[in-house]
């Protein structure tokens, strides 16, 4: 199909919160796609006082509790609540016959006029809008008349992500594989409505239809690992990024790895990019604790540190980064969807159900790795390296996980929610 099939004279508003990357990261790409602006459903003109406090709430909330869940006094305590949270129910059907309580909740706070404003703005858009998060959707789907998607962001979800009736919703589901059709489905939601066509990765690392973007940069990238495993090694050294999530919770790991990695940078066998994102404190911790290590022997160019104000800024500095990265050193979020575009994956441990069931996806896909005990890392590492698994990884992702998923969203949204918003 013709690129310019993808794209709408009149393309829909991408609706997001800054919750977390992931909602971010997936609108961000849609948007770029359809050359439009993310509308941030948790600032104005888009949320009214009331509206912008919930989200500041509820924002605050889950950072807190994802950093003190990882340290602390009580991070037990704290990583069993955020387990509760988050806990998918597998049951098929679901045995409970009673509705959730965060259902319950979210219903009620949109009953009573939470997203009002973002459903006006979206009736006076007059076009079909798509959502990056659960809220964003089943509000806009109440308060405005436009029909209305949600890309999903995780390969399982908790019974949230649906409204309280789901049979009677009219909202399409965009999920990134079968499984979280499958979770859906369990939860209500008429399979009609579901579509699987994988995570919208950024078209600055996938490109459309008959691009080489996407191809280009796996085949350098495997051509390097393919040298790893030689005698002679690759021409420059393997780049290895950490991106270990918005809220900076497992952030304290980046000191460990740049101990045991020293060696490594400075005999030039790494190179290391340590992402902050747009979180500043922890930009500043990463930049000392480079220069400290620059200061005994790693050479600058083998080490730097990206952190930005503004998170359009991140992500494209980040897009770049990827684009010449080999290995990719994250949490299970929804980067674990970027395996495929070639990138092998080291997991640090998950945080909630919905990032157990994420890691679950990739391990089994062979595109990824847990992260090494401490005292090992530079050890397996290398290991992995020589032996040829992360060439395998790399391929493995490729070849399982879809990498086409913005072209694909876009495709579906002109064809059906336009569809339905015309009557055609």
């Amino acid at each position: 199909m013709p690129d310019n099939a993808l794209r709408l004279d009149n393309p829909p508003p991408v609706v997001a919160v800054r919750m977390c990357y992931g909602h971010l990261r997936a609108a961000a790409a849609l948007a770029d796609h359809w050359g439009t602006e993310i509308v941030e459903a948790d600032r104005e003109p888009n949320a009214d006082v009331t509206d912008r406090l919930v989200w500041s709430l509820a924002r605050r909330g889950y950072h807190a509790l994802s950093r003190l869940s990882q340290r602390g006094v009580g991070h037990a305590m704290l990583e069993k609540l955020l387990d509760r949270l988050t806990a998918i129910d597998d049951r098929e059907p679901p045995s409970d016959p009673h509705t959730p309580r965060p259902v319950r909740i979210l219903d009620t706070l949109i009953r009573r006029g939470f997203g009002k404003t973002l459903g006006r703005r979206l009736d006076h858009g007059g076009t079909p809008a798509v959502a990056t998060f659960y809220a964003n959707a089943i509000a806009a789907e109440r308060h405005s008349s436009v029909p209305v998607a949600c890309v999903v962001t995780d390969s399982h979800v908790h019974r949230v992500w649906a409204p309280r009736r789901p049979a009677a919703s009219r909202i399409h589901y965009l999920v990134p594989v079968e499984e979280t059709a499958t979770c859906l489905e369990r939860y209500g939601v008429p399979r009609r409505r579901i579509r699987t066509t994988g995570f919208p990765l950024p078209p600055e690392l996938v490109g459309t239809a008959g691009s080489e973007i996407l191809a280009e940069n796996l085949r350098r990238r495997l051509g390097r690992l393919r040298r790893s495993t030689e005698s002679s090694g690759p021409e420059r050294p393997i780049r290895l990024t950490v991106a270990i999530g918005g809220a900076g919770a497992q952030a304290a790991h980046v000191r460990t790895l740049l101990a045991e990695l020293r060696a490594d940078l400075v005999g030039r066998r790494f190179a290391l990019t340590l992402v902050a994102g747009t979180h500043q404190g922890i930009g500043r911790r990463f930049r000392a604790w480079a220069d400290e290590a620059r200061r005994s022997g790693v050479p600058p160019e083998n080490l730097e540190v990206l952190s930005a104000v503004e998170y359009a800024e991140y992500y494209h500095r980040f897009n770049r980064v990827l684009a010449d990265t080999d290995l990719l050193w994250t949490k299970p979020s929804e980067l674990v969807f970027y395996a495929a575009l070639g990138l092998p994956l080291i997991l640090e441990p998950a945080m909630g159900d919905h990032e157990r069931r994420n890691r679950t996806l990739v391990v089994d896909a062979g595109a990824a790795a847990d992260r090494p005990a401490p005292g090992e890392i530079a050890a397996d590492l290398r290991r992995r390296l020589a032996d040829g698994w992360f060439l395998d990884a790399a391929e493995n992702g490729r070849a399982r996980l879809i990498a086409r998923g913005t072209e694909r969203i876009a495709s579906y949204c002109s064809k059906e929610l336009y569809g339905e918003f015309t009557g055609n």
